[in-house]
């Protein structure tokens, strides 16, 4: 039996809204030198990602309160529990919208007492759903079936490495406003992007396996192929943005082969891309992807491999990347506008918010059971 609520049965995937929204945010205001409408886009877009993060994290914090057992439930699925970890990477797209679209109103202190208590939270939640994910993993006494395998179980590696999208920024500011915190920040973000970078290769390989001795998985599935390109875009981005502020605080004399070592990873993103379209029209053919809060798992890690294109762009100022990554924000705002279309409808009409009610079975004590004598 299927009901509606609005709290109980809210998605873990709902922060895949706000990491979508804001990356492309992001992207849009970035080109603003470009297209003088994506000055204004990104601002109105980022707006609407910064509102949406409140919005979607009370019910969520409510829904731990008051719903412990529907929250638990979810959190020890095979696949939903893999999304939890998108309210730390929500939180991290919230400091980024903050640092590059809004601190020019605000300045660098109030910018930096704002995104540094988001970093560390991203931070805590990150680490908390990593060890709990890995070591479900690890643990689990039954051969998970092959239905049950997808690129969403590479998600707390994607967290991991999504950290750095506002640890960067964090550390830049520290430079300026706290030396003496610098080296730990830097430390701190480094470490992450290795657990992250690390894990994304090691379960990467088990989904690989799995896609080479089973069927595709079904088209609902299709979405978190996405997930995948975001690994490659926010391994490229830290890469990129880590060197920059290693060079500042003299730890090295160039960033140039660091750079070049983040195009490599980015460029294994353009066979990545290739693959994804080849699935897509492959599963179109035949009866097409059904919409679901899945279809934001093709936003957030493309927009992820559109802003490290941006930077390689601006890195070494390549005609040939600057076009390749113009399509790509084209696409993403078409996906985008689609995507979040439906998921609004869906909100609307309170689609997205059924579930299966968990019931309590009365068990009957057989000591207070009245027998009649005959």
């Amino acid at each position: 039996m299927q009901e509606r609520h609005y709290i109980k049965y809210l998605a873990p995937a709902w922060f895949a809204v706000i990491m979508g929204t804001g990356g492309l945010a992001n992207i849009l205001y970035l080109w603003r030198d470009s297209f003088s409408l994506g000055y204004f886009l990104g601002i109105a877009i980022a707006a609407l990602a910064d509102i949406l993060y409140f919005i979607v994290l009370v019910p969520w914090i409510l829904r731990w309160l008051f719903y412990y057992e529907y929250a638990r439930r979810d959190l020890q699925h095979p696949l939903i529990g893999n999304f939890f970890v998108t309210m730390a990477i929500g939180t991290a797209i919230l400091g980024t919208n903050i640092y590059l679209i809004w601190s020019p109103h605000l300045g660098e202190v109030l910018t930096f007492k704002l995104i540094f208590p988001l970093w560390i939270i991203a931070v805590i939640v990150v680490t908390f759903f990593t060890f709990y994910m890995t070591f479900r993993m690890i643990k689990a006494q039954e051969t998970p079936d092959p239905e049950m395998i997808n690129f969403s179980w590479i998600m707390a590696p994607i967290a991991n490495m999504a950290v750095s999208l506002i640890g960067n920024p964090v550390l830049t500011l520290t430079i300026k406003l706290h030396p003496e915190w610098s080296l730990s920040v830097l430390i701190t973000n480094t470490v992450l992007f290795g657990i992250g970078f690390f894990l994304f290769i090691f379960i990467s390989s088990i989904v690989f396996v799995r896609l080479a001795l089973h069927q595709l998985p079904s088209a609902a599935a299709t979405p978190s192929f996405g997930i995948f390109l975001g690994a490659v875009g926010l391994a490229a981005n830290a890469m990129i943005d880590a060197s920059k502020n290693a060079q500042t605080m003299g730890l090295l004399a160039s960033t140039q082969l660091t750079n070049l070592i983040a195009v490599a990873i980015w460029g294994f993103g353009v066979w990545i891309f290739g693959i994804i379209i080849l699935i897509c029209i492959y599963q179109i053919r035949r009866g097409g992807i059904p919409f679901s809060m899945g279809w934001w798992a093709f936003i957030f890690p493309l927009a992820a491999y559109t802003l490290a294109g941006q930077k390689i762009t601006a890195c070494f100022g390549s005609s040939l990347t600057a076009g390749y990554t113009l399509f790509l924000t084209v696409i993403l705002f078409m996906l985008w506008l689609y995507t979040f279309a439906r998921t609004m409808r869906g909100a609307i009409n309170g689609t997205l918010f059924t579930g299966t009610p968990i019931v309590h079975l009365k068990v009957c004590n057989p000591s207070t059971r009245q027998v009649k004598m005959p």
